[in-house]
């Protein structure tokens, strides 16, 4: 893999307001996390639903993706996901992976 190739793979894609032409290349910005890292990933995917960047209904990149990129046990990835969960933000179906909710943008 080329230095490019490399610094493309790890560059989060985050903060932009325009629709991603694929959401499930999106992943939480390394450098905005701070305090707790399971809530600082779930209000990213918070801010990437109502910035547009994923619509209701919109398949999450994996769990296993988004710790292998940025170095977390998946354990602390999935504690993310069950928080963006219960605030309504994604459904997560076991071995179907997580999915915007419906709901979310009503909130």
């Amino acid at each position: 893999m080329t230095h490019s190739q490399t610094a493309s793979r790890a560059r989060p894609c985050t903060g932009s307001t325009h629709r991603m032409s694929d959401p499930q290349r999106w992943r939480p910005d390394f450098a905005r996390i701070r305090g707790k890292v399971y809530l600082a990933i779930a209000d990213q995917i918070e801010h990437a639903i109502f910035a547009g960047i994923f619509r209701p209904g919109d398949l999450l990149p994996t769990q296993r993706d988004v710790a292998d990129d940025l170095g977390f046990h998946v354990n602390t990835i999935n504690a993310a996901f069950r928080e963006a969960a219960r605030r309504g933000l994604i459904e997560s179906r076991t071995r179907r992976g997580s999915v915007v909710s419906t709901m979310a943008h009503s909130g």
